[in-house]
């Protein structure tokens, strides 16, 4: 361990660059925040780090996440469960900046596991659905409007979903979503019409209600005739969830850890596409909308 001082990128011109972009990134409105918590692992060849860390103060509760690393030599030094301190940057996205280790006493085991399932699932839960699955038709949700939407309702459409949580902290989780989505609806609109909609599914009822739903869109889009946001009882959200993936877990904060899907539904309601994660950009969208269109 005599040789794992702190390190930034390893070399200290490097270190001293990364420092440097950081004050410029702080200056330009991101802010840092210096954290403790342990390594759950690590992925993606060392460009990610999963952390498993403390509460942080005004901005979230414990959690466990994957989280981009400026450089992946920052995470060679380290092993699963060991005790860290990283400094997090926040702006349009969110990175680890800096990681040194810490005595495995400064951090308690097991951090961020207050966190229990929103409803636990049962076993005779809904299969996960795959690429080339129909969608049931059936699954009903309620609308910002507070009318009810069911999947049904969009058959003969293409339908992009994603889902979302309007208090969600990270940039790069649910307002990545929506800002994905906002980018996405202006083209798809002006090239298909009504033929393509959006759906951007809470996972998070109790607090998304259809009125906190409309003064959530009212942030990204001002046309609701192609992009509808919607919630429902627990029981709906919980199926669609299950569907298509979506792992939701409530802190004891009320916060919420939670993954990304989103899907590509056809007209005639079977799964198209499906992308895990937030490395999808509205491109990606818009050629698979445009491969479906092809085929009819």
């Amino acid at each position: 361990m005599s040789n794992r001082r702190f390190f930034l990128l390893g070399a200290g011109f490097v270190a001293f660059l990364l420092v440097a972009g950081a004050l410029l990134l702080y200056l330009f409105g991101t802010q840092t925040y210096t954290v403790n918590g342990r390594v759950a692992g690590i992925q993606e060849d060392g460009r990610t780090l999963v952390v498993e860390h403390e509460k942080i103060p005004g901005y979230m509760p414990p959690m466990i996440m994957p989280l981009p690393v400026a450089d992946s030599s920052m995470t060679a030094p380290l092993e699963k469960g060991e005790a860290i301190q990283f400094r997090l940057a926040v702006g349009d996205s969110a990175s680890i900046i800096a990681v040194r280790p810490l005595p495995d006493t400064a951090v308690a085991r097991n951090p961020a596991r207050s966190t229990t399932p929103i409803k636990p699932a049962g076993s005779d839960g809904p299969q996960m659905l795959q690429e080339g699955d129909r969608v049931p038709a059936g699954l009903t949700l309620t609308t910002q409007a507070g009318e009810p939407i069911r999947m049904s309702d969009y058959r003969g459409q293409a339908l992009a979903l994603t889902f979302i949580y309007t208090r969600c902290p990270l940039p790069t989780y649910c307002p990545l979503m929506s800002k994905q989505f906002a980018a996405l609806q202006p083209t798809l609109r002006k090239q298909y019409g009504q033929d393509v909609q959006l759906l951007s599914i809470s996972f998070d009822p109790a607090y998304d209600t259809p009125q906190v739903l409309r003064e959530y869109a009212a942030k990204y889009t001002d046309r609701l005739d192609t992009w509808t946001f919607a919630t429902g009882d627990s029981t709906q959200v919980q199926r669609a969830t299950e569907l298509f993936g979506v792992s939701a877990r409530k802190t004891a904060e009320d916060e919420i850890t939670h993954n990304l899907t989103t899907a590509l539904i056809g007209p005639e309601g079977r799964v198209q596409r499906l992308w895990r994660g937030n490395d999808w950009v509205p491109e990606d969208v818009r050629e698979a909308v445009g491969r479906l269109e092809e085929d009819v």
